[in-house]
């Protein structure tokens, strides 16, 4: 009997597995003998996960001819808070046929309280705080939502958490349970990588991706602006860099446009980080300026000379010419001018000691100023470089190869870690990299284990969840090295990534990243869970626009893509605005 009992147990239980509804979603296991495992997120759990929630199951509903928001702050004064509150009671009525629901107490209001009498209203910056508090209702209003942040960062952190613990049932009614949140973030770095260079990006898909970025409180857009392939920056100083460098005269980013992305980013509490990669990766610049670059000597005689796979005719920045200082010093000046960001990320990865070895002009020039090995060089040309990029007021961050070459950077320096044996067999893994980094003292951000454009068949525990559980401090030191690592970025380089499909590559992998890096580490181990809730928050992002790939089995409850309204990018002046019926309406 307690056999036919067991059975009767095990059914049910592979019953249950195999059939989820979570919120909007409807699951299904990928194969029958593996089911989905982990607890059912109720409606409305938002993603990334706060550090502390407190939900009932007493619901309130919002009546869409109703809702305001309000502020202790003059909006006037705060474009940033304006802007928000127009755009957040957007998304939230996202969808015309919402009804209102008369039987639960209604919320009219959601009031944002900034503490700060004085906020900084102007670009985040390193040090912004997106700290914030949630109640729903007000303690003293039963009909209001309270938000409590110190900046106007943390509100719009808060906005954003507010549109996902909201949801709908069957009768299109908005619904929300009460709900106390107390959150912020792990690090202060939380950033996206976009290469532009390989394949030029279009101004809307990077718009479209900054709106991603806020559903998943990424606060960095790293900016891979140029390299080898093209050279899309449009420079008043050097006109003729874009012109022979970018593919063509349409593959170009202008002073507007760029100002355009660093609006509509600020808009949403993203910094652009712009790259000047150098000296090496730099082929396109040099097309307009041929002597930037160093011959190479491929056969030990001639100059210009290719030693394929090794290097070309010529490769890296010359060191010897003064005039690759002064054009670097104009590029950084021009660089400061145009973006906002205190930071610029410098590049220094991948620098060709082979090309510089083969030219015996570099070796007189070593051995007239004393250098014994190319390390040495490397030093000289990173040294002249950071005094330009101090002399015109920038902060800086590079990649961690000149570290691995055995070169001293200031103790400012910020180095990203972005070598794992993942990525090359050759390699290291990235803990003995970081470790290293640690050692010598400088901050850190990890890239090594979110390489995006690397994509395989996502079959269970072989995609998104391997960057779930990638931690930054999970590496052997003390606590202060741990310490010294100040946040991540998930990348997607372009070889293989353009506008068709930059967005479903990089969403919800990316989401993955995001919890990580913003989440308290304990409270985000358990991945079957995390599944359920991560494909509950895809179910979200296809409602807003995003092109988010599946996965799991299913489909999105009352939604489906192509087939029900989605809301596209929208700041109130440079995106597009209104709720549209396609992705290709978005990119039109």
């Amino acid at each position: 009997m307690h056999i036919i009992i067991k059975r009767i147990f095990f059914v049910l239980f592979i019953t249950i597995c195999t059939i989820i509804t979570t919120g909007w979603t409807k699951l299904y296991p990928i194969e029958f003998r593996l089911p989905l495992l982990g607890f059912q997120p109720s409606p409305g759990t938002p993603w990334p996960k706060p550090r502390s929630i407190n939900t009932t199951e007493r619901v309130f509903s919002i009546d869409p001819n109703r809702l305001s928001f309000t502020t202790n702050l003059n909006t006037e004064n705060c474009s940033v808070l304006a802007d928000a509150l127009e755009r957040y009671k957007k998304i939230i009525l996202i969808d015309p046929r919402y009804q209102p629901e008369p039987h639960h107490s209604v919320i009219e209001n959601v009031h944002v309280f900034i503490s700060d009498n004085n906020p900084d209203c102007s670009y985040p910056s390193a040090n912004s705080s997106e700290e914030y508090s949630i109640w729903l209702p007000h303690p003293e209003r039963v009909d209001q939502a309270a938000i409590s942040a110190n900046s106007v960062w943390g509100a719009l952190r808060a906005l954003e958490t507010l549109t996902q613990i909201i949801y709908t049932n069957d009768d299109q009614q908005l619904l929300v349970n009460e709900t106390q949140i107390h959150d912020f973030p792990r690090y202060n770095y939380r950033g996206i990588l976009l290469d532009s260079a390989r394949h030029f990006l279009p101004k809307k898909v990077i718009l479209a991706n900054l709106d991603a970025m806020a559903m998943n409180k990424f606060n960095v857009f790293h900016w891979h602006i140029v390299d080898d392939q093209s050279f899309p920056f449009q420079s008043k100083k050097y006109p003729n860099i874009s012109e022979q460098g970018a593919y063509s005269k349409r593959h170009v980013y202008s002073a507007d446009d760029i100002h355009e992305v660093i609006e509509y980013a600020r808009m949403r509490g993203i910094r652009v980080i712009p790259e000047l990669d150098t000296p090496g990766h730099t082929h396109a610049m040099a097309r307009a300026f041929p002597d930037l670059l160093t011959p190479c000597y491929g056969d030990n005689v001639h100059p210009h000379v290719p030693r394929y796979p090794f290097f070309s005719e010529s490769e890296v920045l010359n060191p010897m010419l003064n005039f690759t200082f002064k054009f670097m010093h104009d590029m950084f000046e021009e660089f400061r001018q145009t973006f906002k960001d205190e930071y610029i990320h410098l590049g220094m990865d991948e620098v060709s000691y082979d090309c510089w070895r083969s030219n015996p002009e570099i070796i007189r020039f070593m051995r007239s100023n004393g250098m014994t090995d190319f390390h040495h060089l490397e030093q000289f040309y990173i040294e002249r470089t950071l005094r330009s990029v101090r002399d015109v007021g920038y902060k800086y961050l590079m990649y961690q190869d000149p570290v691995d070459n055995g070169v001293n950077l200031s103790d400012d320096s910020v180095v990203i870690v972005w070598k794992d044996k993942y990525l090359d067999s050759s390699m290291d893994f990235w803990q003995n990299y970081i470790r290293n980094v640690a050692k010598r003292g400088y901050k850190m951000i990890l890239s090594a284990c979110w390489y995006l454009n690397y994509i395989s068949y996502p079959y269970p525990g072989n995609d998104w969840e391997k960057y779930y559980m990638c931690d930054p401090r999970n590496f052997s030191g003390s606590d202060e090295e741990r310490d010294l690592v100040i946040g991540g970025e998930a990348c997607m380089w372009g070889e293989f990534v353009d506008g068709t499909n930059l967005l479903s590559r990089l969403w919800p992998r990316a989401s993955a990243v995001a919890e990580r890096l913003w989440s308290d580490p304990e409270q985000t181990q358990d991945i079957d869970t995390a599944r359920l809730r991560l494909d509950q928050h895809r179910c979200r992002m296809l409602r807003r626009g995003i092109p988010a790939s599946p996965i799991l089995n299913g489909y999105c409850g009352d939604y489906e893509w192509e087939m029900d309204p989605i809301i596209a990018p929208n700041n109130g002046q440079n995106g597009l605005n209104g709720i549209i019926p396609s992705l290709m309406r978005l990119f039109s």
